[in-house]
């Protein structure tokens, strides 16, 4: 009997030792200190032109000390005409930027995603831009 008992606290306090817990922690991340926030800044276009199924915009803004980025999203759905027309927006974001250096920039953005037909042109009105944009492939 003292041998069973004796089983039973040993395979008991192997049981216990061996047993692993965890312990979950609920970690908030506050983004606003590592990252900065970005918001929509005004820019101005200098010059726009498309070679290949690349489009080139010479851009100009005023800044100097904050970070700065550019997005190419359309800007309504695909017009269904000859050629087809699709509507895009070049958007401008930047952090806090209190300079007021006059930047150019240049910038290229991959427009193959917007070929209104499998063969032949697309016309892109980008906005703020004066004219019509003829993009053959």
């Amino acid at each position: 009997m003292k041998r069973i008992f004796y089983i039973l606290t040993a395979t008991t306090l192997l049981l216990a030792v061996g047993c692993k817990t965890e312990t979950i922690v609920d970690v908030k991340i506050d983004s606003t200190v590592d990252s900065p926030e970005f918001v929509s800044t005004t820019f101005r276009f200098k010059n726009v032109k498309i070679e290949g199924d690349t489009l080139f915009a010479n851009v100009e803004y005023s800044g100097g000390c904050g970070d700065h980025k550019f997005e190419m999203e359309p800007n309504g759905f695909l017009m269904k005409s000859l050629p087809p027309k699709q509507p895009l927006q070049i958007i401008h974001l930047s952090t806090v930027d209190h300079c007021r250096s006059m930047i150019n920039e240049d910038l290229k953005f991959d427009i193959s995603s917007f070929r209104g037909t499998p063969h032949g042109s697309t016309v892109l009105l980008l906005k703020n831009w004066t004219s019509d944009i003829i993009y053959s492939y």
